[in-house]
């Protein structure tokens, strides 16, 4: 009886082990599908905003603009979402536009995606004869169109890419397609290997690869990736976690010494068989809860933001009936990771979420997320604008409190876009976008705003991809020209010249730089004009005699890799003595302190370039940047000289500057001089350098050419 018992409680143990086991790969393989259903969802939901858009219409499918595309398509789905490969499609099976990788390709290029895009085609002309001819909504608010789209798997030279088909259609219905068929935005993104590394450790997958057909191998899961014909791509193969053979492997010894103690080994493969089952259960919890949330926060992710935000504007509640969302950007925290550490950021991140947390559980309907870096979401239902403008306020003040940590006290403000919304607005996209619009105002007011949408920072964000296509235009042509401002000692003698860029565009007139330098470097195109200002000063001062000439440099060129050689390259190529050069940066180019800025900071120096620190005093590591850095100058920033005469804490600052300029064996000028009482105080301080509008105003090249001949003749005569 009890080797009867005994084979019958082994034959048991190894039907729970192969039930459990097959449980446990099923609950796995529906949850690798459901996950992949849900990236592809995602997927989706980015392209929807280029495609489902008035404009969209008219610069793609009426006419198509090719800077338009580039810029919404293939350079925006490339740059940011990874979208390797952009193409338009017509009405009549042209293709009209391809880009791939960066860069524009032959439609030839389209061939090997022709297959699966004819067969993602025939939904989506279906689904646009269904809905039929396009009219405009009557009080002209809100999307009038649903996205159509349809996607699959193609395999193309050896890769597998995922291929989405999408219609370009009108939100409004104030642009009409210019045929029955309008165009089709074809866009594929690969299944690379970071793809596959991102969702094997969101669910938790050991092994994940892409394998050309399921496989056949019994210690391995795999899923099929199809074409829209049904047709096998690839598979998606894994190696299944198997509790119950886990369990068996523990259970050897037991099961031996169950001879004498059959009722203890019963219990004890009751108890493991509940803990293994707890445990699997537990681990697709975990899976499905990182699938929607963020892993740092803990707060819903972007997936499950647009989840609640949709369900939000689909059933509005009788008593708040508006939907208020707010946009949120941290302030200075670039400047808390680069100066203590990301361990310090990710603790600040950690304290904000909280406070949202709290402060969303005080509001009906609310909830928050982070969208990703230092951006969050607060979403709230409100009976009225008022009320979205008292929990934005409300909002400021929880994030402008100081975060006391290990690290010190860390002070950062935040930055609010706000837009209220009603159930005329059905598409979560579409009230992000009016959030962002928002918080693009709000940062570009200072820190510590709060800015509500309004309908024309649409059109200001049009104007601002207006300014930066005018922008690249100026660089293509060298439609920029320079200024030189004198830097004089304390008797007046011009020692040198700063280089200060202009431009002056045919419609908008003179546009400063402190618009279009920031524009620039957002946009990536201030390499282009810094190569620019270093030729043009090197060409215009190389014969000048006797004094030194100032180059600006931006922290972005100070970052990129081979910039020191670059412009080694422009100064070899002029004939200029470096040592009659000044590079002026400011601290934020050298915050970081990576490898990158300190091999271009050595180079510059070895090559006899002097280094000035500009804007001096106002960043957050100025002492350590000259322990780390060995810069020749530092240049009082124009907010301390401005208040000499009016703070006697601004006398004392600028002291401490000069003095601890001194003890460095640094030079030290004051920029912004613009009284006859600053320089004094200056002076009595010990600083004998000065620039501004009191010494002497920016001046063409022309005139810096003349003072230099009547300088040349007076020492002629002179002689």
């Amino acid at each position: 009886m009890t080797l009867g018992a005994l084979a019958l409680l082994v034959i048991l143990v190894v039907f729970l082990v192969d039930r459990f086991d097959e449980t446990a790969i099923a609950r796995e393989q529906s949850m690798v599908e459901s996950g992949f259903d849900q990236q592809m969802h995602q997927l989706n939901e980015l392209v929807v905003p280029q495609v489902d858009w008035d404009k969209a219409v008219a610069k793609v499918d009426r006419t198509l603009d090719l800077d338009f595309a580039d810029l919404d398509f293939g350079n925006q789905l490339y740059t940011f979402d990874g979208f390797t490969h952009s193409f338009f499609v017509d009405g009549d099976g042209r293709v009209t536009y391809a880009y791939i990788k960066g860069r524009h390709a032959p439609a030839e290029s389209f061939a090997p995606f022709r297959r699966i895009v004819k067969q993602l085609l025939v939904p989506i002309r279906t689904a646009e004869a269904r809905r039929g001819p396009i009219k405009p909504h009557a009080q002209g608010k809100g999307p009038i169109t649903k996205p159509i789209q349809a996607n699959g798997f193609a395999r193309v030279d050896g890769q597998v890419y995922v291929v989405m088909a999408s219609l370009i259609q009108p939100d409004l219905g104030l642009v009409q397609p210019k045929g029955p068929r309008a165009t089709v935005s074809v866009n594929a993104i690969p299944v690379d290997r970071t793809m596959l590394d991102a969702f094997a450790a969101r669910y938790l997958l050991d092994d994940l690869k892409l394998l050309p057909s399921p496989d056949p191998i019994t210690d391995r899961t795999s899923i099929a990736l199809r074409a829209p014909d049904g047709t096998v791509v690839a598979a998606l193969s894994w190696i299944p976690r198997q509790p119950g053979s886990v369990l068996l492997h523990r259970m050897v010894m037991p099961l031996i010494a169950a001879i004498a103690m059959l009722a203890l080994v019963g219990w004890t493969i009751v108890r493991r068989s509940g803990v293994v089952v707890d445990e699997l259960l537990a681990s697709e919890m975990r899976a499905r809860h990182l699938a929607y949330h963020d892993t740092l926060t803990l707060l819903p992710n972007r997936a499950l933001l647009f989840e609640r935000l949709r369900a939000l504007l689909a059933a509005p509640s009788l008593h708040h009936p508006l939907v208020g969302m707010l946009c949120i950007d941290l302030d200075r925290f670039k400047e808390v990771n680069d100066t203590l550490g990301h361990q310090a950021g990710d603790e600040l991140l950690k304290v904000m979420a909280d406070r949202l947390r709290m402060l969303a559980r005080a509001e009906p309907g609310a909830f928050t997320a982070r969208l990703g870096g230092d951006e969050f979401v607060l979403v709230a239902q409100a009976r009225d604008h008022a009320a979205v403008a008292g929990l934005a306020q409300r909002c400021l003040g929880v994030l402008l409190t100081p975060v006391d940590s290990e690290f010190g006290r860390l002070d950062v403000g935040c930055s609010i876009g706000v837009t209220v919304v009603d159930s005329t607005v059905r598409e979560p996209s579409l009230a992000l976008r009016q959030a962002d619009l928002a918080l693009y105002r709000a940062k570009a007011r200072g820190r510590g705003c709060i800015t509500f949408y309004e309908q024309e920072m649409e059109a200001a964000f049009q104007t601002r991809r207006v300014l930066e296509a005018k922008l690249r235009t100026a660089l293509d042509l060298g439609a920029f020209h320079l200024v030189y401002q004198p830097q004089v000692d304390a008797a007046g003698t011009i020692c040198a010249y700063e280089a200060l860029l202009r431009w002056d565009d045919p419609e908008m007139g003179a546009i400063s730089p402190a618009t279009f330098i920031p524009l620039a470097e957002e946009c990536g195109l201030i390499l282009g004009i810094g190569e620019f200002v270093l030729r043009r000063v090197f060409a215009q001062s190389r014969d000048w005699r006797g004094v030194r000439v100032a180059i600006n440099v931006s922290a972005i060129q100070m970052r990129a890799p081979g910039f020191a050689a670059r412009l080694i390259q422009i100064a070899a190529a002029a004939g200029i003595d470096p040592a009659r050069y000044d590079i002026e940066l400011t601290e934020t180019a050298l915050l970081t302190d990576s490898l990158t800025t300190s091999e271009n900071f050595s180079a510059l120096k070895r090559l006899g370039f002097a280094i000035v620190l500009d804007d001096f005093g106002t960043g957050y590591s100025s002492l350590r940047l000259l322990h780390r850095f060995r810069v020749d100058k530092i240049k009082i920033d124009r907010s301390f000289v401005a208040d000499l005469g009016q703070s006697n804490e601004a006398e004392t600052l600028v002291g401490a500057i000069v003095k601890l300029a001194r003890s460095f064996h640094l030079g030290v000028i004051a920029e912004g001089v613009e009284t006859e009482a600053q320089k004094a105080l200056l002076i009595a301080a010990g600083c004998h350098e000065f620039q501004g509008y009191l010494t002497g105003r920016p001046a063409s090249l022309a005139a810096i050419t003349q003072a230099q001949e009547d300088a040349r003749i007076r020492e002629l005569r002179r002689a």
